[in-house]
């Protein structure tokens, strides 16, 4: 009861930043980001930047910090407590990007040589196709990708990877920095989930263990319900975003915000979240039975 009592609390005070939707298609705002002073990578990867303005927003719902702030510890122990979602801006130090090389889309073609088949998800309508898939073949299909004539990509979705691999363990110098005590209480480990994908592709509304995902190049829109809301949807993401989406109302209305390149998103267990990304993206959620 205690704890549902600081969610209702948390979605009340977001609702009263909650953005509004009568924008004008791509129309951005001038104000500066809420976290300040994180500044991410120098270059793209080789990865393709954002294509449909219609996509952005220029506010975030829930709240976010510095991956230099000096109260960090702090406020990562009260979200944790409190099961609250966070987003913590810069996680990956300007430093990290010398080690990070297997993320560019170079990297990760030299990578794909000798690594793979992966896990490639197709969907038409509301079936969903799992298919294996080479690196070379999907970042073909990627390079190929016209958003205005084909909504509907594939999307790259990995669950198999371990420790020891140069993605799992370069992923895990980052999430471990802000939350090693995951990986060692509890149960630890559920698996780790490697992305790889285009624009207009990603998660549909969903709901699991508690999650740290990083997103090493890209951006992605998140929509995120509390507990009480939280679903399951078998459409397509985008399909959702362009159907579902508009009629949202009161409480079945989504905390939005979106994640950048270097960027690390909190997400506690159960709570519900879809992701859409805006762009070409990289990255991989942690996934822990706690």
């Amino acid at each position: 009861q205690e704890r549902r009592k600081v969610l209702e609390q948390g979605v009340r005070s977001a609702s009263i930043l909650r953005g509004k939707t009568d924008k004008k298609l791509g129309e951005r705002s001038t104000r500066k980001p809420l976290s300040g002073a994180a500044t991410g990578p120098t270059s793209d990867g080789g990865w393709k930047r954002g294509v449909l303005p219609e996509l952005e927003i220029d506010y975030c719902d829930i709240a976010t910090i510095d991956a230099r702030a000096t109260n960090l510890t702090e406020v990562l122990q009260l979200h944790e407590r409190q099961g609250m979602p966070l987003l913590i801006k810069g996680a990956v130090r300007d430093l990290d990007w010398d080690f990070m090389s297997v993320w560019t889309r170079e990297g990760l073609t030299k990578y794909g040589e000798t690594a793979g088949p992966f896990k490639v998800f197709r969907q038409r309508n509301l079936m969903k196709e799992s298919l294996q898939m080479d690196i070379h073949q999907f970042l073909q299909e990627m390079e190929a990708h016209d958003p205005e004539t084909h909504p509907a990509p594939d999307w790259l979705v990995d669950f198999g990877l371990k420790e020891g691999n140069p993605l799992v363990d370069t992923h895990n110098v980052i999430v471990k920095r802000f939350f090693s005590h995951l990986y060692k209480e509890g149960l630890g480990i559920n698996n780790y989930q490697f992305m790889v994908a285009p624009v207009q592709t990603g998660a549909s509304p969903h709901f699991h263990y508690t999650s740290a995902r990083l997103m090493v190049y890209g951006r992605a829109r998140w929509f995120l319900w509390p507990l009480a809301q939280a679903f399951y949807s078998n459409r397509d993401i985008y399909d959702w975003y362009m159907k579902d989406y508009p009629d949202l109302q009161g409480a079945e209305r989504p905390l939005e915000c979106v994640q950048g390149p270097g960027d690390l998103m909190y997400v506690p267990a159960l709570w519900g979240h879809g992701v859409m990304y805006m762009e070409d993206t990289i990255g991989m959620a942690s996934l822990f039975r706690s």
